[in-house]
């Protein structure tokens, strides 16, 4: 009798109701400790240099003229172009963001071995055969970089997750060189780039101030609603964060969309003013740069991004706006006044373009203006941080961090551009540049799900690489089927689509 009291006893309803509720609460801890585990995962790292990165994102021009002297030894077989794409070009970019190569020997070896191939392979040289038409204002080195660019952070955001993805790639908590902390400015330099040529001979009429409003409106509302789907999804999912990278709220949509908002109110300003053929977009960022510096290394602004509380609530609290304004202020510190330095690159990234690329069509000395860029963006680079004491910021976005990414990125679109004269565009890149906002959201969902099926923190080398590699074919999958399906019969223009 006692032994079926025993297992009444068992089977009781306050028994069953405890035994639930301790199994959801240790549920609940241990979800909380792999949150907090995945979060210190990605926080705290000091980045590498940036030789280091120059290095690993040199695979991609280095890739595409692999691909390029393979495929002249078959021009016919077409049908190969994407897998000779995705072993010369693709995987390589995946390799070298591993631990797999060691540290800095690793990806100059391969790209070494990378530009040695052609040569060991005995393919064509000659270019003479495969000549096509350069559009000035879509042009195919313009459009690789770009789409070099989706590739590298498509990759990163889902590695960054797994032991391989060495930790000095991450993206730098105060100050230093991380692979991921030039992703974002990429992008706005690239904008940049893209609408000065959109641009070009398209003065018109000045704009009334509802007309540019709207237009404005119009631009940025996407990009908007895009970051706060973004940041439901983050909060919603308990999806791990790099607070220190835009804050608690913010994300880099929502940068973008400032950015974008505001160049379509200036350049309807600038209509209006005598500028023709002035480098105001140029003077005006360097101006706005040079303040935010002052106020970032005089006004005790970097000390704030980096050290600052999250909120401004407290008995003692005697601000001059509203203590609600204030603390989304001192919570979102790292993507508001990051709006600065993003503007001031976007600016200067629009009047580059105009000088470098545009005149350099037209005379003839593109390869030049993007040299004396490079040199210049270098110099400017070591200036600040060796002589001035201005260590790179990507959490400020600071003078240091905006020359280095000018200079990274023009040292790379110089070498795009000796590789693509006389050369068509790889299938995949084409489709990726075709479609990077809808490639880019969909390597996020991918990522997302990633996470939610895979034990990221604890998986082996082998199993990484098995599930980036998969992940990434699908990604390269995906562009290309948007490519067949969403292009149709303009699958022969095969240069950069600048967005209006």
């Amino acid at each position: 009798q006692s032994g079926k009291a025993v297992g009444v006893d068992k089977l009781s309803p306050t028994s069953l109701l405890f035994d639930g509720a301790v199994s959801a609460t240790t549920i609940a801890m241990d979800s909380t400790r792999r949150y907090h585990e995945k979060e210190a995962f990605v926080s705290g790292h000091s980045g590498t240099t940036p030789l280091e990165i120059l290095l690993i994102c040199l695979v991609v021009p280095v890739g595409v003229r692999l691909y390029h002297r393979l495929r002249r030894r078959s021009p016919r077989r077409r049908a190969a172009d994407v897998p000779l794409e995705y072993v010369a070009v693709v995987l390589p970019t995946l390799l070298v963001q591993t631990s797999i190569l060691p540290y800095l020997i690793g990806p100059a070896a391969l790209v070494a071995a990378m530009y040695s191939l052609p040569t060991m392979v005995g393919a064509n040289e000659d270019t003479s055969s495969c000549q096509v038409l350069m559009d000035p204002r879509r042009p195919a080195f313009l459009t690789v970089h770009r789409s070099s660019v989706y590739i590298l952070t498509t990759i990163a955001i889902l590695a960054v997750d797994f032991p391989i993805f060495p930790r000095r790639y991450c993206k730098t908590e105060e100050s230093g060189y991380g692979l991921m902390d030039i992703g974002a400015s990429s992008f706005v330099i690239i904008a940049g780039w893209t609408s000065a040529l959109n641009a070009r001979g398209a003065d018109g009429a000045p704009q009334a101030v509802g007309s540019l409003a709207f237009k404005a409106t119009k631009k940025c509302l996407p990009l908007f609603i895009i970051g706060l789907v973004r940041l439901a999804t983050n909060k919603g999912l308990e999806y791990q964060e790099h607070v220190s990278e835009y804050g608690v709220h913010w994300n880099f949509f929502f940068t973008l969309s400032f950015v974008e908002g505001f160049m379509v109110l200036w350049k309807g300003f600038k209509k209006h003013a005598p500028t023709r053929g002035l480098p105001i977009d140029l003077v005006v960022g360097t101006l706005i740069m040079a303040s935010y510096q002052r106020f970032l290394t005089f006004g005790g602004g970097q000390d704030f991004v980096e050290n600052g509380a999250r909120s401004c609530s407290g008995d003692t609290y005697e601000g001059h706006m509203p203590r609600w304004m204030c603390d989304a202020f001192a919570a979102n510190r790292e993507g508001i006044l990051g709006c600065v330095g993003y503007l001031s690159l976007r600016m200067i990234s629009e009047d580059m373009s105009r000088y470098c690329l545009i005149n350099g069509t037209k005379k003839g000395t593109t390869g030049r203006g993007l040299l004396l860029a490079s040199v210049v963006t270098w110099t400017l680079h070591f200036v600040l941080t060796r002589g001035l004491g201005i260590p790179s910021s990507r959490r400020s976005t600071n003078a240091s961090f905006v020359s280095w990414s000018l200079a990274h990125n023009v040292t790379l679109l110089l070498l795009f551009y000796k590789e693509m004269r006389g050369n068509d565009l790889p299938p995949i890149q084409d489709a990726v540049n075709q479609f990077g906002l809808a490639v880019f959201l969909a390597s996020n969902i991918l990522t997302g799900l990633v996470n939610l099926t895979v034990d990221t923190l604890h998986s082996s080398n082998f199993q990484a690489f098995c599930v980036l590699s998969v992940y990434l074919a699908l990604v390269c999958g995906i562009a290309l089927g948007l490519d067949v399906f969403g292009r149709g019969d303009r699958s022969s223009d095969r240069r950069i689509k600048i967005a209006d």
